[in-house]
């Protein structure tokens, strides 16, 4: 694999993003290579907790805008919420180590996994309105049932959480060495009474994600509409060109 890599070691898999010159952005290859090796881990008996992070001090600045995808409802439907049910479908406990900038899909593959441990400069962003879309891999759904009306404004219109605000609000743990101390956590759910675990995370999928799969249908068809609007072209134009976009609400 070119774009990731894994360690596996006492029942823990390390899985690490490796684009760190784009911050890990998610582009096809990455996404492919992600989603054969969650595929290939949730039905590897040996893994019993996955660790997913990245690399160069940055867990995911999202999709890769500059690597020439415009189909957004196939990338959603092939890859981005393939990934996402790989996640939360999985019996195997899912903790993501989130140091530096999780933005767009890359905020959405952290809060979509079980726990989290962050770095005190860890950002969560919802940059999706930055280029005229809303929400997508799932955001919406898992955010609004993990901290409730306190996500409104954030899905709502954009903006970001530092690692002290997303701490106050229960997503995660704001810790000096976030790898080291998720390892040591994954470890000892490993070592653990992991059918009970499972058990576990199916119970809550039912009580807090009931209808994940129909909201993700809803939410590629939302997308693809949005993806054919001239405000979503310009917000894309004026990403790549480094400016401030000027939209005009079509």
């Amino acid at each position: 694999m070119q774009t990731l890599s894994l360690e596996k070691k006492d029942g823990v898999s390390l899985v690490t993003m490796a684009r760190p010159e784009r911050r890990n952005a998610l582009n096809k290859q990455l996404r492919e290579e992600l989603l054969m090796t969650l595929r290939e881990l949730n039905s590897d008996p040996s893994t019993k907790v996955v660790v997913l992070t990245g690399s160069g001090g940055a867990f995911s600045s999202g999709a890769d805008l500059g690597s020439g995808g415009t189909d957004v409802m196939e990338e959603l439907d092939k890859s981005f919420h393939p990934i996402l049910r790989e996640i939360r479908y999985s019996d195997k406990i899912y903790v993501a180590v989130v140091d530096g900038v999780a933005a767009g899909a890359g905020m959405s593959l952290a809060i979509a996994c079980d726990l989290r441990f962050l770095s005190k400069d860890a950002r969560l962003i919802t940059a999706f309105h930055r280029i005229g879309l809303a929400p997508d891999t799932g955001l919406t759904y898992i955010l609004s049932r993990l901290i409730g009306a306190r996500a409104y404004k954030l899905l709502l219109v954009g903006g970001e959480l530092s690692a002290q605000e997303a701490e106050s609000l229960g997503l995660g743990k704001v810790v000096e060495d976030p790898l080291s101390s998720a390892l040591s956590f994954a470890r000892e759910v490993a070592a653990g009474p992991l059918r009970s675990y499972a058990a576990s995370k199916r119970m809550l999928n039912l009580s807090l994600f009931p209808d994940l799969d129909r909201f993700l249908e809803y939410e590629a068809m939302l997308q693809a509409s949005l993806s054919k609007t001239e405000d979503f072209r310009e917000g894309v134009r004026a990403f790549l060109e480094k400016r401030t976009p000027k939209y005009r609400g079509e």
